[in-house]
């Protein structure tokens, strides 16, 4: 049950013996929530408005924790039982995340749930609500409208106002501030994250329509209208004449969800939140990382080659495979040659030593732990300068264990990077013999062909050969009266 509250500036009576601004009116659901919805109540006016249209609309939601959510529409109302101009009326709905399933918060802009004024201060219970019903103004269609209307410059917006909600999601930097003198204008581009995004990580966006304090706001998305949006916090959008540049610079996950929206492959967005769900929720900032790796894994070719971000891991396989992992592939039924390229083209940057391959591998089941080993090597085989840095004794003694496995799949992966795999075995800590005959097992079994394999062997003695002594001067002639002489 979703519980509700009305908050306005009320005379005193048997309910409030206090009068002025105070919750009026609330369901038995939402009066243990009373303290965590009182700072969501607020309402400060745009500086100089005079006529109702300069009172925007305030819709808001907010997860002040893991365990609840709050959505909150305020309006302006003129002036109080007193007199005094400055009244607002704000109507709140508290409920759980479950109460949400299903739905986006934004699609809640206009349900038929929010009541036009204050219910009367009798000293009744509002009712709580069995569910929550999303209106009729925001949906996928309302998104297609904008982006067709915006065109290029619209695309482009959205790629820049996905990335900064994709890192306030994770933690890694602050929302944006959406500037605009129409709410409507705002709700739309919330309406366009909130529908790019899985249904589940959208549940953790926070926003709001309208704030005349932008610099205070915690929020993902911060509407505010120009006459306020100069004192707003970068990065700062203005909706009312969308560019293509300006903002951060849009990130490979932000390019390719909003570049399916560009296309009209709303099927490939579809197939990214189906991927996602595969996996359970947990938190934000895991989501962001699903989400990337989703849309790392459904990436047609290499130009998304950056979309699964390093986490704080000590290495880029680590953060991937994480990634992957949490993506549940076996269940989401992901086909092991997607995780395999999709790897390849992440691991293609690596710059810090891989250490122990064997456990960072131990999250993922098989056939993606060889999936991503074979990604690996093909990335390692592309960038020989980075072998020496990127390998180290642990990992080479790992990968060199695998040429003694049985033919086929991580074996196949080795036969197709020999400059790799002789790295590996040179710098494996064992004797040269072994590395020798590990060579020659690949050779038996058809994976390398005979000038590989002979100058595999070749530069493996070469590398075990001692240094040449250095030249001597010349001898010097017997002296007379020397040893050998009396000899």
């Amino acid at each position: 049950m979703a519980g509700q509250a009305h908050y306005t500036s009320a005379p005193p009576s048997a309910a409030g013996r206090h009068g002025g601004f105070r919750f009026t009116a609330v369901s038995p659901a939402a009066r243990p929530a009373l303290g965590v919805l009182r700072p969501l109540t607020g309402y400060t006016p745009p500086p100089g408005a005079v006529q109702p249209a300069e009172y925007p609309l305030a819709f808001t939601y907010d997860r002040p924790d893991d365990d609840t959510a709050v959505l909150t529409r305020t309006r302006f109302t003129g002036r109080d039982y007193t007199g005094r101009l400055g009244n607002h009326f704000c109507h709140a709905l508290c409920a759980g995340p479950g109460e949400l399933a299903g739905l986006r918060p934004v699609e809640l802009w206009d349900t038929p749930q929010w009541a036009p004024s204050p219910a009367p201060d009798d000293g009744h219970a509002l009712p709580d609500l069995a569910e929550l019903v999303p209106g009729s103004a925001v949906g996928p269609d309302r998104v297609r409208r904008l982006l067709d209307a915006t065109g290029e410059a619209g695309v482009r917006l959205l790629e820049r106002l996905l990335t900064v909600a994709l890192r306030a999601l994770a933690g890694e930097g602050t929302g944006a501030t959406l500037v605009s003198a129409d709410p409507e204008r705002v709700v739309d581009w919330i309406a366009a994250v909130s529908y790019t995004f899985p249904a589940g990580l959208t549940a953790r966006l926070t926003f709001t329509t309208y704030t005349a304090r932008p610099e205070d706001d915690h929020r993902h998305l911060t509407g505010t209208r120009p006459e306020t949006g100069e004192w707003a916090p970068a990065p700062v959008f203005d909706l009312d004449r969308p560019r293509e540049d300006g903002g951060p610079e849009p990130c490979a996950t932000a390019r390719f969800l909003a570049g399916a929206w560009g296309s009209g492959r709303l099927d490939v967005v579809d197939a990214v939140a189906d991927l996602w769900d595969a996996a359970p929720d947990e938190g934000a900032g895991a989501g962001v990382r699903r989400l990337r790796a989703a849309c790392a894994l459904l990436a047609p070719d290499g130009t998304a080659g950056d979309l699964v971000q390093a986490t704080s891991a000590p290495s880029g396989l680590v953060g991937f495979v994480r990634a992957v992992a949490e993506l549940r592939p076996q269940a989401a039924g992901v086909p092991a040659e997607r995780v395999r390229d999709a790897a390849e083209r992440h691991l293609a940057t690596l710059a810090a030593p891989l250490g122990d391959v064997r456990a960072a591998l131990a999250p993922l089941p098989e056939p993606y732990r060889g999936a991503v080993l074979a990604g690996l090597l093909t990335a390692l085989e592309a960038a020989a300068e980075s072998r020496a840095e990127v390998l180290d004794a642990q990992a080479c003694a790992f990968l060199a264990s695998l040429a003694d496995g049985a033919p086929g799949g991580v074996q196949d992966a080795l036969a197709e990077a020999p400059g790799t795999a002789l790295h590996v075995l040179r710098r494996a800590p064992e004797e040269p013999r072994r590395a020798g005959l590990r060579i020659l097992r690949l050779y038996r079994r058809g994976l390398w062909e005979e000038t590989e394999t002979y100058e595999a062997l070749r530069d493996l003695m070469r590398a075990e050969e001692p240094e040449p002594e250095r030249e001597r001067g010349p001898r010097l002639p017997w002296r007379r009266g020397s040893t050998r002489e009396r000899e």
